[in-house]
């Protein structure tokens, strides 16, 4: 078994069995998203095969999912050493859950999955990849709607959502991206994302990011 055909078993069986609902096909980075959001020209020739899907509500999950494809792809790993104990490829995956369907969330979660390429690969000197727990400003309103005051996210792991899955080539986790205002990201540098977290789970706006609502801080 090879690459292609642990590529396959994510994206044709784990990802319509794990998240269901309606999809649109995979959202692929382009050459075009590294060079006019991060300055980067010269990209690894693996990105434009990374991408992200639409998953669309379901009885059990009565909200818009996207997950990011192509992290767990086992690039560097010969396929009689595979281990199912281990992690395949980088070891993750990225989720972001909306109230709502749009192509905003598409682009959000492809902009910040070429923002983490780009870190991991070290374009940006002294900054490293994103973590469990790091708060990303947006420099933008999330859906692009000047009235919207979701202008960043928190990264941190859900445990309403899928938290892995498993491949032939390794183990897989998830890490979920929810919308914060820019007061709330200013509460968490103070007081720590999980106290923001606790603040936001019981109001429904965590993991579930929200574009039209107010801010809770």
């Amino acid at each position: 078994m090879g690459l292609e055909e642990v590529w396959r078993i994510r994206e044709a069986e784990i990802y319509p069995a794990l998240f269901g609902g309606e999809q649109r096909g995979i959202f692929p980075l382009s050459p075009e998203l590294f060079a006019g959001k991060f300055g980067v020209k010269e990209i690894d020739p693996r990105w434009p095969f990374y991408g992200v899907f639409e998953h669309g509500p379901t009885k059990q999950r009565p909200f818009w999912l996207y997950a990011t494809s192509g992290y767990s792809n086992p690039w560097d790993q010969d396929d009689d050493a595979y281990d199912p104990s281990a992690q395949s490829g980088a070891g993750i995956e990225f989720i972001l859950a909306t109230t709502e369907r749009g192509d905003w969330a598409i682009r959000c979660l492809q902009n910040l999955l070429a923002y983490d390429l780009v870190l991991s690969a070290g374009y940006f000197e002294g900054r490293e990849p994103l973590e469990e727990g790091d708060r990303i400003p947006l420099g933008s309103p999330i859906d692009g709607k000047e009235n919207c005051l979701i202008r960043g996210v928190i990264l941190s792991r859900a445990s309403s959502l899928p938290a892995d899955f498993n491949l032939p080539s390794g183990q897989v986790g998830f890490l979920t991206f929810t919308g914060v205002t820019d007061r709330e990201r200013d509460f968490a540098k103070e007081n720590g994302t999980d106290a923001l977290i606790a603040r936001l789970q019981p109001l429904g706006f965590f993991p579930l990011t929200d574009p039209h609502r107010a801010s809770i801080i």
